[in-house]
């Protein structure tokens, strides 16, 4: 009788074990399911050729992105980039914003030192994306440079927040959106520049 209550015994903690640790599978339908999601389907040619493109950071942001009418409609490079930059200081004045309404709240020196760093990051983004289209048809080379060198700038305001030690999702979100749009501003205008988009 000893070892057939001494096997139930460790049955029952065996069981007990495997029912109260469900993370692996969790685990595993999570990642099996982030496999069969597919990806936005591009509003246009156009769209797919630079969501395509070598430059692009996050290629399924592109083409969400981009799934808008005006998008769609757009016949030239000229009027993607237009519709994207516009995206973009959209985008950024969203996060620009909260920054804005955190800066309004009680908070440290440290604290107030790194959000004025986003906050100065932010307005150098919009006032960048808003050029762009102006250069974009007149000298594409100038507009590539500007509109890449906004990415590097979100690395600015993630640095400053973390040596705040600040935990501000949403500005974490707009950091990563502003490198994502960066990319695609980046590689629409090294397109037209080495002229190979349009002709593809």
């Amino acid at each position: 009788m000893a070892p057939r209550n001494h096997l139930c015994l460790v049955l029952t903690i065996f069981l007990s074990v495997f029912a109260l640790s469900p993370m692996p599978t969790i685990a595993v339908i999570s990642r099996s399911s982030q496999v069969k999601v597919p990806l936005p389907a591009p509003s246009s040619k156009l769209v797919a050729q630079l969501c395509n493109g070598k430059s692009i950071l996050n290629r399924r942001f592109c083409l969400k992105a981009l799934s808008n009418p005006e998008a769609a409609a757009a016949k030239d490079l000229n009027q993607l980039a237009n519709v994207l930059m516009k995206l973009a200081a959209s985008n950024a004045q969203a996060t620009l914003n909260v920054i804005n309404y955190m800066v309004k709240q009680p908070g440290s020196p440290q604290s107030l030192k790194a959000l004025q760093t986003c906050v100065d990051v932010y307005k150098y983004a919009i006032q960048s994306f808003g050029m762009i289209f102006a250069e974009f048809s007149e000298d594409p080379m100038t507009a590539n440079y500007d509109v890449s060198v906004v990415g590097p700038e979100a690395d600015n305001c993630e640095n400053a927040m973390a040596a705040a030690k600040i935990r501000a999702p949403r500005i974490s979100a707009g950091n990563r959106f502003l490198r994502y749009y960066s990319s695609m501003g980046s590689e629409i205008t090294a397109s037209v520049e080495v002229g190979t988009m349009g002709r593809r």
